[in-house]
């Protein structure tokens, strides 16, 4: 009973975080309404399709989320080294 609470409650905890972000990214309340329409679906559709072809989607998005941020890793790297060394510098 207590992970079926669990998990109900994550899957309304995220879909408020992604219309929060959805907002805030558009500047418009506007955009809420359809995605809850659009989250709504797509949880009822993962929660009845085949779950070896939602793990290939599940891996596929995780995969394609880790591009930008080892893209700012990378274009941050420098400044990341240089105020390491300034820090360590100020401690003499």
């Amino acid at each position: 009973m207590a992970l079926c609470c669990f998990a109900f409650s994550t899957i309304i905890g995220w879909g408020l975080y992604g219309s929060r972000f959805l907002v805030f990214l558009c500047r418009s309340d506007k955009v809420a309404k359809p995605f809850f329409l659009v989250y709504s679906f797509v949880s009822i559709l993962g929660a009845t399709m085949d779950l070896g072809l939602l793990w290939s989607i599940a891996d596929t998005f995780n995969g394609l989320m880790s591009i930008p941020n080892l893209l700012a890793l990378l274009l941050l790297s420098g400044t990341v080294v240089r105020l390491t060394k300034e820090f360590f510098a100020s401690e003499g």
